[in-house]
C-alpha cells in the first residue's frame, strides 16, 4: 500500500510540473567560458542586444546603471556605458549602427553611440520604460511604459522611429505591467503580455489600437514571449508555476503546456534546432520541439541565477548573464549548443 501510495503522490507531482524532463542522452548545452565581472557587485541583469556585423554583444546593468558591451564571438569584456537611471531592454539599429535603451527611472529611451557607449540623445517617455521589442525591417522599436512606475492604471506601447530618433506614436493599454512583445509582420500585428491581467494583448499596428486581450488558462505571471510566424504559435513562459504554454496565434487558444524553470525571464527559439532555451532564477531548461503544439524539456541545468539569456545561431552559442552570488561574482556565462540530430528535427 506504500509503494502504491508512493507511486501515485509521484505521479500527481509530475503532472503538476507539467511532466518530468525527457533528458538527452547527452548534454545539449555545455558550459564554455565564464567572463566574471567583479565591478557589478550588486544588482542583477536585464536583456541582451547583439551586433553581429561588429562581433558585440551588449547587456544592460539595471541597479548598477550601466550597459556593458562584449566581444561576441568569445565574451571579451570590452567597455562599460554609463549615464542611465534604470536601463532595461536595449536594440541595435544596424542601419544606424547605434544602441537603444529603455530606462524605466528617467522614463527615456536612450540614443548609444557603437562603441564608444556615450550617450548621443534623449527621448522622453513615461517613467517605467522597460519591456521592448526592435523590429529591424521597419526600423520601430516599442517600449512599454507608464504603469505602475508612473502611478498610473494604465500603460502605453510607445512607437520610436529609429532613423529619426523620435516618437512616432502611443499605444494606450489597459495594463500597469508590459511584459515581452513580438511583432507579426505578414498581418501586422504586436502580442504583448499584460502579466497584472494574466493576459495577451492583441494590437493592430496599422490602427495603433488593442484588438483583443486573451485569457489563457493557467497563465500566472507570463513574462517571456515569443512567435514562431511559420505555424503561428506563441510561446509563453509563466511563473509560479514554471510553465511554457503554447498558444494559436490566430485566437488566443491553449495548446500545450510544459513545465520549465520557474522565474522566467529569457527565452529564445532555435529554429534549426526546433528548440526553446528558457533561462530563470532557477536554472535553464532546454525543451525540444515534438510537433507544432508540443515540447518536451530535454536538459536542466544551474545559471547561479541568471534570468536572462539569448541564443546566437550563428555561433552555436548562449550566453546568460547572472549577479553576484555569496560565492562568486557577478558573470557572463557562455555555453555551447550542440545541433540536434537529423531523428531530433
Amino acid at each position: 500500500m506504500t509503494t502504491c501510495r508512493t507511486v501515485l503522490q509521484a505521479c500527481a507531482l509530475a503532472l503538476m510540473l507539467g511532466g518530468a524532463p525527457a533528458m538527452a542522452d547527452a548534454p545539449v548545452v555545455t558550459p564554455l567560458k565564464t567572463v566574471p565581472l567583479p565591478e557589478i557587485d550588486q544588482g542583477g541583469f536585464d536583456h541582451f542586444a547583439v551586433d553581429l556585423k561588429d562581433n558585440l554583444l551588449f547587456i544592460t546593468a539595471e541597479v548598477h546603471k550601466t550597459v556593458e558591451m562584449f566581444r561576441l564571438s568569445d565574451g571579451t569584456h570590452l567597455g562599460t556605458g554609463t549615464g542611465y537611471g534604470f536601463p532595461h531592454t536595449p536594440a541595435y539599429a544596424p542601419r544606424q549602427h547605434q544602441l537603444f535603451v529603455a530606462d524605466g527611472d528617467k522614463g527615456a529611451v536612450f540614443v548609444i553611440d557603437v562603441p564608444s557607449l556615450k550617450i548621443v540623445q534623449t527621448i522622453p517617455l513615461r517613467l517605467g520604460a522597460d519591456e521592448a521589442v526592435f523590429d529591424p525591417l521597419s526600423g520601430l522599436f516599442y517600449v512599454g511604459c507608464g504603469g505602475a512606475k508612473d502611478s498610473s492604471d494604465n500603460s502605453a506601447i510607445a512607437i520610436i522611429d529609429t532613423a529619426l530618433h523620435k516618437e512616432i506614436g502611443r499605444i494606450p493599454v489597459a495594463s500597469t505591467n508590459i511584459e515581452s512583445m513580438a511583432v507579426d509582420h505578414e498581418r501586422g500585428l504586436l502580442y504583448a503580455n499584460l502579466r497584472d491581467k494574466k493576459q495577451i494583448a492583441v494590437i493592430d499596428l496599422k490602427t495603433r489600437t488593442v484588438t483583443a486581450t486573451w485569457d489563457v488558462p493557467g497563465l500566472n505571471m507570463n513574462t517571456p514571449l515569443l512567435l514562431d510566424t511559420k505555424t503561428r504559435r506563441l510561446f509563453i513562459a509563466g511563473r509560479k508555476p514554471g510553465m511554457l504554454f503554447v498558444v494559436d496565434a490566430a485566437n488566443g487558444h491553449l495548446l500545450s503546456t510544459t513545465g520549465v524553470v520557474e522565474t522566467a525571464d529569457g527565452a529564445t527559439y532555435d529554429e534549426a534546432n526546433q528548440r526553446l532555451y528558457i533561462s530563470g532564477a532557477e536554472g535553464l531548461s532546454v525543451l525540444n520541439r515534438i510537433d507544432a503544439d508540443h515540447f518536451e524539456d530535454i536538459q536542466r541545468m544551474d545559471t547561479h541565477t541568471g534570468k536572462v539569456s539569448i541564443y546566437e545561431p550563428s555561433l552555436r552559442q548562449l550566453y546568460v548573464a547572472h549577479a553576484k552570488t555569496p560565492t562568486e561574482p557577478a558573470a557572463l556565462d557562455i555555453y555551447a549548443v550542440a545541433p540536434a540530430s537529423h531523428s531530433q528535427r
